[in-house]
């Protein structure tokens, strides 16, 4: 009796487990590049959003070559399904890009740059998905409204 009651435990831990997003269901590992006309993207700010629940956002950064990684609390991946990615890209009011480190930092919180959002609308599946997001591709383009 009390091993049958302890097997019933196991599997509701089990079932529990694989409902929870990232607590044993698979997971999507997110990576890739951004490029804009056919440049890296640094230091562009990376949002992935589940459509299915607008309230599963995953954040990340491209690295100053355009590497994207996007990770989901201490896991490496994301929950699959439907998703927008929106990634925020600034530059020089004249479209030159901004400089490296500290001045281009800087630059993004003034009024001597411009935001836009990119959005791209994908299917993560499990596993690796490694995406090619070229912002001249995008699937819509907005001014970022600055407060």
């Amino acid at each position: 009796m009390i091993r049958q009651i302890r097997w019933h435990f196991v599997g509701l831990l089990c079932t529990v487990a694989v409902a929870l997003p990232g607590c044993g269901g698979s997971l999507a590992q997110v990576t890739g590049r951004v490029t804009h006309n056919g440049e890296p993207v640094g230091k562009a700010d990376v949002v992935v959003e589940s459509v299915s629940d607008t309230s599963l956002q995953f954040f990340g950064m491209t690295s100053e070559d355009g590497a994207l990684y996007v990770g989901y609390r201490d896991k490496d991946g994301v929950p699959l399904g439907p998703c927008q990615i929106r990634v925020t890209h600034h530059t020089l009011r004249d479209g030159t890009r901004l400089p490296p480190g500290e001045e281009g930092q800087a630059l993004r919180s003034s009024n001597k740059s411009i935001g836009k959002v990119y959005r791209f609308d994908q299917d993560l599946k499990a596993g690796k998905n490694d995406l090619d997001l070229k912002l001249e591709e995008a699937a819509d383009v907005q001014p970022l409204r600055q407060s």
